[in-house]
């Protein structure tokens, strides 16, 4: 079902109940049609101590799953949030490097975290990245390729590295992220059991069928809607819940502040000096 993570949000719901929904209320009408409903009634007291047994199974593998994704959903976030610190963190440390190390730096910086937002993340929306090209060589590239003059460089050298581990951290785990699904067998044992969950409802007969049809449909809508939650949460960068791009569009904000300033800094620089100069 990846296909539904890249349909709109309604255009998903209305997927859930025609064929969740619509087919088990189809199945149901196949099998009343097929089996008498006296023949039903008559395994009800087996059928019932059963479907409670599997229902409870059924019901604890998917709170399992739907935990594992949620976690793996914040996780994702948590290392997208540490890529964007980390980035902002790096650029406030080239500002205390001397030229061209500083505007070298700098640039590497800007167009790393303008390449993430612009071109990676829309790129992961439409499952079209490819994360192993493009990494962060460019930003070890200029730090490792300078040479620290005094111990105040050689220990901006340091933190700087530290933030770049960071950054190649979180950016390799957030290409394992896009890359990887929960584990087919989980997929497996998913649909399998709605499958067989559904089924086994049909074992049951009522006297008054629109109110079983009734409740069918909604227990099917409702495992329908579950299994579309673990597959939004397992994949965090597609469908219609993602994670946003907006700690990178801040930590850039903030850098670019940051560049206003030191360019206003630099322009009142010589105007305060003047007066000073001249007794």
């Amino acid at each position: 079902m990846n296909f539904l993570l890249y349909w709109g949000a309604a255009a998903q719901v209305i997927f859930v109940i025609v064929v969740f929904g619509g087919g088990s209320i189809a199945g149901l009408c196949f099998v009343r049609w097929l089996v008498p409903l006296d023949r039903l009634q008559k395994n009800h007291e087996v059928a019932g101590v059963t479907f409670g047994v599997l229902g409870a199974f059924y019901g604890l593998v998917l709170a399992f799953v739907i935990v594992a994704a949620w976690e793996r959903f914040n996780d994702a976030n948590a290392y997208a949030l540490t890529e964007a610190t980390a980035l902002e963190s790096l650029y406030k440390l080239g500002a205390a490097f001397s030229e061209p190390m500083r505007t070298q730096l700098d640039s590497a910086v800007l167009e790393y975290s303008h390449r993430v937002i612009d071109k990676e993340w829309p790129e992961m929306a439409d499952n079209t990245f490819q994360g192993g090209t493009i990494g962060a060589h460019e930003l070890w590239s200029a730090v490792l390729s300078y040479h620290p003059t005094d111990n105040r460089e050689q220990m901006l050298m340091d933190k700087s590295i530290d933030q770049l581990n960071l950054v190649s951290q979180a950016r390799s785990e957030r290409y394992n992220y896009y890359e990887q699904d929960l584990p087919s067998v989980v997929w497996t044992v998913i649909y399998l059991g709605c499958l067989m969950t559904i089924g086994f409802s049909y074992f049951f007969g009522s006297n008054v069928f629109r109110a079983q049809v009734l409740m069918c449909g909604f227990f099917s809508i409702l495992l329908g809607m579950t299994i579309l939650a673990i597959l939004e949460l397992a994949h965090p960068y597609q469908g219609v819940v993602t994670i946003s791009n907006e700690p990178y569009r801040y930590a850039l904000a903030r850098m670019e502040e940051s560049e206003s300033y030191k360019m206003a800094t630099a322009k009142a620089s010589p105007q305060a000096i003047s007066p000073a100069s001249n007794p």
